[in-house]
Protein backbone atom coordinates (compact mmCIF):
# COMPACT_ATOMS: atom_id res chain seq x y z
CA UNK A 1 0.00 0.00 0.00
CA UNK A 2 1.72 3.23 -0.70
CA UNK A 3 0.91 6.31 1.64
CA UNK A 4 -1.85 8.56 0.85
CA UNK A 5 -1.09 11.87 -1.33
CA UNK A 6 -1.70 14.74 1.27
CA UNK A 7 -1.21 18.76 0.75
CA UNK A 8 1.42 19.89 3.26
CA UNK A 9 3.70 22.40 3.37
CA UNK A 10 7.05 20.30 3.46
CA UNK A 11 5.59 16.88 2.40
CA UNK A 12 3.68 15.71 -0.66
CA UNK A 13 3.44 12.22 -0.61
CA UNK A 14 5.72 9.45 -0.20
CA UNK A 15 5.68 5.37 -1.13
CA UNK A 16 6.47 3.82 1.77
CA UNK A 17 4.30 0.77 2.88
CA UNK A 18 3.11 1.21 6.41
CA UNK A 19 3.40 -2.61 6.86
CA UNK A 20 6.98 -2.97 5.19
CA UNK A 21 8.16 -0.19 7.78
CA UNK A 22 6.20 -2.62 10.68
CA UNK A 23 9.10 -5.25 9.69
CA UNK A 24 12.30 -2.68 9.33
CA UNK A 25 11.09 -1.57 12.88
CA UNK A 26 10.39 -4.89 14.37
CA UNK A 27 6.42 -5.67 15.07
CA UNK A 28 7.24 -7.91 18.51
CA UNK A 29 9.23 -4.46 20.45
CA UNK A 30 6.27 -2.71 19.61
CA UNK A 31 3.64 -5.45 20.70
CA UNK A 32 5.52 -5.47 24.17
CA UNK A 33 5.04 -2.14 25.05
CA UNK A 34 0.93 -1.92 24.84
CA UNK A 35 0.78 -4.05 28.22
CA UNK A 36 -0.55 -0.98 29.89
CA UNK A 37 -3.12 0.40 27.29
CA UNK A 38 -6.72 -0.26 27.05
CA UNK A 39 -7.88 -1.18 23.56
CA UNK A 40 -11.20 -1.39 21.60
CA UNK A 41 -12.02 -3.20 18.66
CA UNK A 42 -12.81 -1.79 15.81
CA UNK A 43 -13.79 -2.92 12.00
CA UNK A 44 -11.10 -2.15 9.05
CA UNK A 45 -10.87 -3.48 5.08
CA UNK A 46 -7.21 -2.28 5.03
CA UNK A 47 -4.52 -4.85 5.60
CA UNK A 48 -2.43 -1.73 6.51
CA UNK A 49 -3.64 -0.77 9.65
CA UNK A 50 -0.89 -2.53 11.71
CA UNK A 51 0.21 -2.47 15.11
CA UNK A 52 1.98 1.12 15.78
CA UNK A 53 -0.46 3.01 12.91
CA UNK A 54 -2.42 6.49 13.63
CA UNK A 55 -5.95 5.38 12.67
CA UNK A 56 -9.45 7.46 12.32
CA UNK A 57 -12.77 6.85 12.32
CA UNK A 58 -14.26 6.18 8.99
CA UNK A 59 -16.65 8.30 7.53
CA UNK A 60 -20.46 6.69 7.08
CA UNK A 61 -19.27 3.23 8.37
CA UNK A 62 -19.86 2.81 11.69
CA UNK A 63 -16.91 1.21 13.94
CA UNK A 64 -14.59 0.97 11.22
CA UNK A 65 -11.46 2.97 10.87
CA UNK A 66 -8.72 3.21 8.25
CA UNK A 67 -5.13 4.91 8.47
CA UNK A 68 -4.97 8.38 10.02
CA UNK A 69 -3.97 11.38 7.94
CA UNK A 70 -3.60 15.27 8.07
CA UNK A 71 -6.87 14.97 5.89
CA UNK A 72 -9.36 12.90 8.50
CA UNK A 73 -7.31 14.42 11.57
CA UNK A 74 -10.93 14.92 13.53
CA UNK A 75 -11.90 11.49 12.94
CA UNK A 76 -8.49 10.63 14.82
CA UNK A 77 -9.42 7.73 17.62
CA UNK A 78 -6.10 6.15 18.29
CA UNK A 79 -2.99 4.04 17.62
CA UNK A 80 -3.52 0.15 16.37
CA UNK A 81 -2.22 -1.37 19.28
CA UNK A 82 -1.36 -5.56 20.30
CA UNK A 83 -1.77 -7.40 23.78
CA UNK A 84 -3.53 -4.71 25.65
CA UNK A 85 -3.82 -5.15 29.23
CA UNK A 86 -7.58 -4.46 28.67
CA UNK A 87 -9.23 -5.50 24.98
CA UNK A 88 -12.92 -5.12 24.78
CA UNK A 89 -13.68 -7.25 21.24
CA UNK A 90 -15.33 -5.75 17.97
CA UNK A 91 -15.75 -9.21 16.32
CA UNK A 92 -14.40 -11.28 13.60
CA UNK A 93 -12.01 -9.21 11.14
CA UNK A 94 -11.51 -6.57 14.03
CA UNK A 95 -8.58 -4.53 14.95
CA UNK A 96 -7.60 -3.36 18.40
CA UNK A 97 -7.23 0.12 18.84
CA UNK A 98 -5.35 1.51 21.95
CA UNK A 99 -7.34 4.75 22.73
CA UNK A 100 -6.09 4.96 26.57
CA UNK A 101 -3.21 4.15 28.39
CA UNK A 102 0.94 3.68 26.67
CA UNK A 103 1.86 2.26 23.66
CA UNK A 104 4.21 2.27 20.67
CA UNK A 105 3.30 4.34 17.91
CA UNK A 106 4.83 5.27 14.66
CA UNK A 107 6.01 8.76 14.11
CA UNK A 108 8.21 10.37 11.88
CA UNK A 109 10.21 13.96 11.89
CA UNK A 110 8.15 15.48 8.96
CA UNK A 111 7.41 18.62 10.87
CA UNK A 112 10.47 18.73 13.59
CA UNK A 113 11.81 16.74 15.79
CA UNK A 114 10.04 14.59 18.14
CA UNK A 115 11.03 14.75 21.98
CA UNK A 116 9.14 13.62 25.30
CA UNK A 117 6.62 15.73 26.09
CA UNK A 118 5.82 16.38 22.49
CA UNK A 119 2.10 16.01 21.09
CA UNK A 120 1.64 13.49 18.56
CA UNK A 121 -1.22 14.23 15.60
CA UNK A 122 -1.37 12.56 11.93
CA UNK A 123 0.74 13.51 9.01
CA UNK A 124 0.72 13.14 5.57
CA UNK A 125 1.89 10.20 5.79
CA UNK A 126 -0.76 7.50 6.31
CA UNK A 127 -0.88 5.61 9.34
CA UNK A 128 2.54 7.68 10.51
CA UNK A 129 2.49 10.64 13.13
CA UNK A 130 4.36 13.65 13.71
CA UNK A 131 4.82 16.55 16.26
CA UNK A 132 2.23 18.78 16.76
CA UNK A 133 3.09 22.61 15.95
CA UNK A 134 -0.32 23.99 15.84
CA UNK A 135 -3.15 23.63 17.28
CA UNK A 136 -5.83 20.56 16.80
CA UNK A 137 -6.78 17.03 17.34
CA UNK A 138 -3.59 15.17 18.85
CA UNK A 139 -3.37 11.04 19.56
CA UNK A 140 -1.26 11.97 22.77
CA UNK A 141 1.90 12.54 24.18
CA UNK A 142 5.55 11.19 23.34
CA UNK A 143 6.96 9.56 26.20
CA UNK A 144 10.57 8.99 24.78
CA UNK A 145 12.32 10.99 21.73
CA UNK A 146 12.37 9.74 18.28
CA UNK A 147 16.06 9.88 18.12
CA UNK A 148 16.69 7.56 21.06
CA UNK A 149 14.79 4.31 19.03
CA UNK A 150 15.68 2.64 15.35
CA UNK A 151 14.78 4.89 13.03
CA UNK A 152 14.29 4.13 8.82
CA UNK A 153 15.28 6.84 6.75
CA UNK A 154 13.65 7.61 3.74
CA UNK A 155 13.37 9.63 0.54
CA UNK A 156 10.19 11.35 0.10
CA UNK A 157 9.17 14.29 -2.28
CA UNK A 158 7.55 17.42 -1.23
CA UNK A 159 5.22 19.48 -3.23
CA UNK A 160 7.78 20.88 -5.40
CA UNK A 161 9.71 17.60 -6.48
CA UNK A 162 12.58 17.82 -4.45
CA UNK A 163 13.45 14.70 -2.46
CA UNK A 164 13.48 15.30 1.50
CA UNK A 165 15.14 12.93 3.90
CA UNK A 166 12.26 11.64 6.83
CA UNK A 167 13.05 9.63 9.73
CA UNK A 168 10.54 7.27 10.83
CA UNK A 169 10.24 5.42 13.57
CA UNK A 170 8.45 3.77 16.51
CA UNK A 171 7.99 5.80 20.18
CA UNK A 172 5.83 4.97 23.34
CA UNK A 173 2.76 7.28 23.09
CA UNK A 174 0.01 8.23 26.38
CA UNK A 175 -2.79 8.19 24.36
CA UNK A 176 -5.24 10.50 25.27
CA UNK A 177 -7.14 12.35 22.21
CA UNK A 178 -7.33 16.11 22.97
CA UNK A 179 -7.93 19.52 21.32
CA UNK A 180 -4.56 20.85 21.86
CA UNK A 181 -4.10 24.69 21.72
CA UNK A 182 -0.67 25.01 20.73
CA UNK A 183 1.44 27.51 22.43
CA UNK A 184 2.02 30.07 19.62
CA UNK A 185 -1.76 30.15 19.02
CA UNK A 186 -2.43 31.07 22.64
CA UNK A 187 -3.18 35.08 22.13
CA UNK A 188 -5.54 35.33 24.36
CA UNK A 189 -6.13 37.55 27.38
CA UNK A 190 -7.83 34.64 29.13
CA UNK A 191 -5.49 32.06 31.31
CA UNK A 192 -4.62 29.14 29.56
CA UNK A 193 -6.26 26.40 31.52
CA UNK A 194 -9.52 27.77 31.25
CA UNK A 195 -8.89 27.93 27.50
CA UNK A 196 -7.58 24.26 27.07
CA UNK A 197 -10.54 23.60 29.52
CA UNK A 198 -13.34 25.30 27.15
CA UNK A 199 -11.48 23.08 24.00
CA UNK A 200 -11.69 20.33 25.53
CA UNK A 201 -15.10 20.51 26.05
CA UNK A 202 -16.25 21.77 22.68
CA UNK A 203 -13.62 19.25 21.07
CA UNK A 204 -12.59 22.71 18.33
CA UNK A 205 -10.55 25.77 19.71
CA UNK A 206 -12.84 28.26 21.02
CA UNK A 207 -12.57 31.89 20.81
CA UNK A 208 -11.65 34.07 23.84
CA UNK A 209 -15.38 35.74 22.99
CA UNK A 210 -17.02 32.94 23.52
CA UNK A 211 -14.89 31.19 26.09
CA UNK A 212 -15.92 34.65 28.11
CA UNK A 213 -19.35 34.53 27.67
CA UNK A 214 -19.83 31.55 29.00
CA UNK A 215 -17.40 31.98 32.08
CA UNK A 216 -19.66 35.03 33.06
CA UNK A 217 -22.97 33.13 32.53
CA UNK A 218 -21.41 30.45 34.99
CA UNK A 219 -20.92 33.36 37.20
CA UNK A 220 -24.41 34.70 37.01
CA UNK A 221 -25.51 31.51 37.60
CA UNK A 222 -23.86 31.49 41.22
CA UNK A 223 -24.82 34.59 41.81
CA UNK A 224 -28.29 33.65 41.09
CA UNK A 225 -28.38 30.09 43.13
CA UNK A 226 -26.90 31.60 45.90
CA UNK A 227 -29.39 34.25 46.21
CA UNK A 228 -32.46 32.03 46.13
CA UNK A 229 -30.88 29.74 48.59
CA UNK A 230 -30.10 32.12 51.14
CA UNK A 231 -33.23 33.78 50.45
CA UNK A 232 -35.41 30.56 51.40
CA UNK A 233 -33.49 29.30 53.98
CA UNK A 234 -33.71 32.56 55.65
CA UNK A 235 -37.35 33.26 55.27
CA UNK A 236 -37.97 29.68 55.82
CA UNK A 237 -36.12 30.04 59.64
CA UNK A 238 -38.02 33.18 60.13
CA UNK A 239 -41.91 31.75 59.02
CA UNK A 240 -40.99 28.79 61.84
CA UNK A 241 -39.80 31.12 64.11
CA UNK A 242 -42.83 33.19 64.05
CA UNK A 243 -45.17 29.92 63.32
CA UNK A 244 -44.38 26.42 63.94
CA UNK A 245 -47.55 24.77 62.50
CA UNK A 246 -46.12 26.56 58.93
CA UNK A 247 -43.32 23.98 58.52
CA UNK A 248 -45.47 21.76 55.86
CA UNK A 249 -45.55 24.88 53.76
CA UNK A 250 -42.33 25.94 54.57
CA UNK A 251 -40.76 22.06 53.40
CA UNK A 252 -43.28 22.74 50.25
CA UNK A 253 -41.44 26.10 49.70
CA UNK A 254 -38.09 25.06 50.12
CA UNK A 255 -39.00 21.71 47.21
CA UNK A 256 -40.73 24.03 44.61
CA UNK A 257 -37.35 26.53 45.14
CA UNK A 258 -34.79 23.38 45.08
CA UNK A 259 -36.44 22.46 41.86
CA UNK A 260 -36.51 25.91 40.18
CA UNK A 261 -32.97 26.19 40.79
CA UNK A 262 -32.24 22.62 39.38
CA UNK A 263 -34.40 24.10 36.15
CA UNK A 264 -32.02 27.08 36.22
CA UNK A 265 -28.48 24.50 36.20
CA UNK A 266 -29.92 22.86 33.33
CA UNK A 267 -31.04 25.53 31.21
CA UNK A 268 -27.53 27.29 32.16
CA UNK A 269 -25.53 24.07 31.23
CA UNK A 270 -27.09 23.46 27.83
CA UNK A 271 -26.54 27.41 26.93
CA UNK A 272 -22.70 27.31 28.00
CA UNK A 273 -22.26 24.02 25.94
CA UNK A 274 -23.87 25.72 22.60
CA UNK A 275 -22.12 28.66 23.27
CA UNK A 276 -18.61 26.80 23.60
CA UNK A 277 -19.46 24.27 20.68
CA UNK A 278 -20.82 26.61 18.01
Amino acid sequence: MLLQRQRYPKVKYASLGVAMLMLILGVSSLSAQGVSSIAQGFQTSDSNVVVGALVSLKQSTPNTVELGTSANTQQLIGVAGGKSLIELSGGAGSVQVVTSGTTAALVSDINGSISTGDKITTSPLAGIGMKATQSGIVVGTAQNNLSNETMSTQQVADKEGKQVTVHIGAIPVQVDKVFYQAPTDNKSFLPPVLSDFASSIAGHQVSPVRVLAAALLIMLLFVVVTILLYSSVRSSIISIGRNPLSEQAVHKSLLEVGLTIIGILVFTVIVVFLILST
